[in-house]
């Protein structure tokens, strides 16, 4: 395939990631229960890290992978040879990218507990939910079509930028608001 083709691929895909992520975020914010009234500050706290213990078990599992991956070959000593196959250095590309973005994802979960409204609480969860498919079909896809992994980064980028944008503004308003 040409560039052209390529970009157009990724192009479709980031679409694809991005609509998924807006109407089932629509939907289960719509389905799922939903606060009805003002949470402490404790029980908002607990919200945010209830929502990074998925996202945590999928990078351990990461990690198992890459670190049974190297038992009993020459990628035992990373020094020697960082990756023993063409699998094993997909994971690690992938581990490498998610160890980025869980990052952000914990600030960002941690942040939109503590600030978002009460009655919008119920999104914390679904990014974290988001967030772990997202990271789950970017793996999938790297390891068979590597420009199909466009719809797993949108999964789990967007609402990051979407929060993160949405928590920034919401500081420095409270920032002008308190003069």
């Amino acid at each position: 395939m040409s560039q052209e083709e390529n970009n157009r691929v990724v192009k479709k895909g980031m679409v694809l990631g991005v609509a998924l992520s807006f109407c089932l975020s629509v939907l289960l914010y719509i389905v799922l229960p939903k606060f009805s009234q003002e949470v402490i500050l404790l029980e908002r706290i607990r919200i945010g890290l209830e929502s990074l213990v998925f996202p945590a078990a999928l990078f351990l599992f990461m990690i198992f992978r890459v670190g049974a991956q190297r038992f009993g070959n020459p990628s035992e000593n990373p020094l020697e040879t960082l990756a023993n196959n063409e699998g094993m250095q997909v994971d690690l590309r992938v581990l490498s990218n998610t160890h980025e973005q869980i990052i952000l994802f914990a600030i960002n979960a941690l942040a939109l507990s503590i600030l978002l409204p009460y009655q919008y609480l119920s999104l914390v969860p679904i990014y974290s939910g988001f967030f772990v498919v997202g990271r789950m079909f970017f793996w999938m896809a790297y390891k068979h079509n590597v420009l199909w992994r466009a719809p797993g980064f949108a999964m789990s980028m967007l609402p990051a930028v979407i929060g993160l944008a949405y928590c920034c503004f919401v500081i420095v308003r409270n920032v002008f608001t308190n003069f």
